[in-house]
């Protein structure tokens, strides 16, 4: 029995393991085969039950043949009893109807089992796991242990499940990304729109005094007129970019003594407007390169709108050029960075508690992305003077 029980099993695992189309193949060939002995067994039971009958009166029912079947019927039948006769009929239309049930119950049957053994469990997998997607709940891995085509629909599924977790990890992800882009570009505005604000104080302060000339209004028009510039440039960037990681570099040939005048030029508006003192340096060096000056000024701006709010009294910047690199360092005289603020200043929305002055990380967080953007890097540390200092390095080449 066990010998039998193990073939039994070999069997139903092969079949459980073969393709739906093998499978339902064997499932038919296997119910026409019952079909066929079932058939031919009910005939030959209701045959051998008509010869008893018909041996009671002496009839030979062996010299019957198909063709005299009515002949046989009509020359006997009345020689048999009313009980036998209905007996005799019974057989007959059991044997003509044997077939039609048999074929009819082989179908019922092997679709039922058909379905119990390589439908019905896929397709509840598939059910369950449609139900938890609708609930948006991607945590249920649609897994079936199957060869088949059911199989395969299963791992397809759950590779679409996969997918759309991924897909929904990444959505998210560019959620985040311009949600911080989109915080990270009104931080930017400050710097332009406090140099528009102090040149227009300037203005409407002296020019109805007549204490500016002619020539030095046309020249704090002008300077006003580049922040105005640079606003247009921070509006036409944030309508092309979705992402920081889509921003693209486009580097141009440029001097360092252009980059130190733009910068001195935003210095210079701070202090008109400003208590602090803010200084700016350049080492002479004018060497020409090729960097994104605008990516340059915008992590210069962040920086030094972060400085503005912490600082007491002095900010100091420093440009240097050294090998294929611009180096920028800016230094206040505020209280520095707090053991907390070294490891978390620059991730976005981080600010620090103790402070009242907004959150720090939104400037630093972009200051980086872009210097690293630029093939450089964003380091901060505490000055041994006291306060802060924040230093950003731009990759540049020489040609």
């Amino acid at each position: 029995m066990d010998f039998i029980d193990e073939i039994i099993g070999k069997i139903k695992l092969r079949i459980n393991r073969a393709s739906l189309k093998k499978a339902l193949g064997i499932y038919i060939m296997a119910a026409v085969l019952i079909v066929v002995v079932l058939t031919i067994s009910t005939i030959s039971v209701c045959e051998s039950w008509k010869s008893v009958v018909y041996a009671k009166y002496g009839i030979d029912a062996n010299d019957r043949s198909v063709d005299k079947t009515i002949y046989f019927e009509m020359k006997y039948f009345s020689m048999i009893s009313g009980n036998d006769r209905i007996l005799i009929k019974i057989f007959g239309m059991v044997e003509n109807i044997a077939v039609i049930v048999y074929s009819m119950s082989a179908i019922w049957i092997t679709s039922l089992t058909f379905y119990k053994n390589k439908l019905q469990e896929p397709l509840n997998i598939l059910q369950e796991e449609s139900m938890h997607i609708g609930r948006d709940d991607l945590s249920f891995s649609c897994r079936y242990d199957s060869q088949d085509e059911m199989g395969e629909v299963c791992a397809a599924f759950d590779q679409m499940r996969l997918q759309l977790a991924e897909n929904k990890k990444n959505m998210w992800k560019l959620m985040d990304d311009q949600r911080q882009l989109n915080a990270a570009f009104a931080h930017d505005l400050r710097t332009p729109l406090t140099v528009i604000q102090g040149y227009t104080e300037l203005l409407s302060k002296y020019y109805p005094e007549r204490k500016i000339s002619e020539e030095k209004l046309y020249e704090i028009l002008n300077l006003i007129n580049k922040q105005v510039k640079r606003l247009q440039e921070f509006s036409n960037t944030m309508k092309d970019i979705h992402t920081f990681e889509v921003l693209e570099v486009k580097p141009v040939k440029n001097s360092m003594r252009n980059l130190y005048e733009n910068l001195k030029t935003i210095v210079d508006g701070i202090n008109g407007m400003s208590k602090l003192s803010v200084e700016i340096n350049w080492n002479k060096e004018d060497a020409e390169f090729y960097y994104a000056e605008h990516i340059i000024l915008e992590v210069a701006d962040n920086l030094i709108s972060n400085s503005l709010r912490y600082a007491n009294k002095r900010i100091e910047i420093k440009i240097e050029s050294e090998n294929e690199y611009i180096n920028i360092y800016i230094k206040d005289d505020g209280k520095g960075f707090s053991k907390e603020d070294l490891f978390n200043a620059d991730r976005p929305y981080y600010s620090d508690t103790n402070s009242e002055n907004e959150h720090f990380g939104i400037g630093l967080a972009i200051c980086k992305i872009l210097c690293e953007k630029h093939g450089g890097s964003l380091s901060f540390a505490n000055s041994i003077s006291g306060g802060a200092v924040v230093s950003v390095s731009f990759f540049c080449q020489k040609k």
